[in-house]
């Protein structure tokens, strides 16, 4: 299940809507208005951002299976 938010662009302060899985992957985003992009560089820390998002997204799944 995608996350999508939005940040400000930097430079325009338009908002730039992106993928949080997609944006930890590396993927970068571009403002619609000015063509700015927004992204994260990939480096060793990349594993370790992933690797607590999916622990992330398990927790939710248990809390929402818990609640039905």
């Amino acid at each position: 299940m995608p996350s999508t938010s939005s940040l400000p662009c930097p430079v325009c302060q338009a908002k730039i809507p992106f993928d949080v899985e997609q944006l930890i992957r590396g993927a970068r985003f571009a403002c619609s208005n000015c063509g700015a992009t927004i992204g994260i560089g990939a480096d060793e820390n990349t594993p370790k951002i992933e690797d607590r998002f999916e622990k992330l997204n398990e927790l939710k799944k248990s809390i929402n299976s818990k609640k039905k």
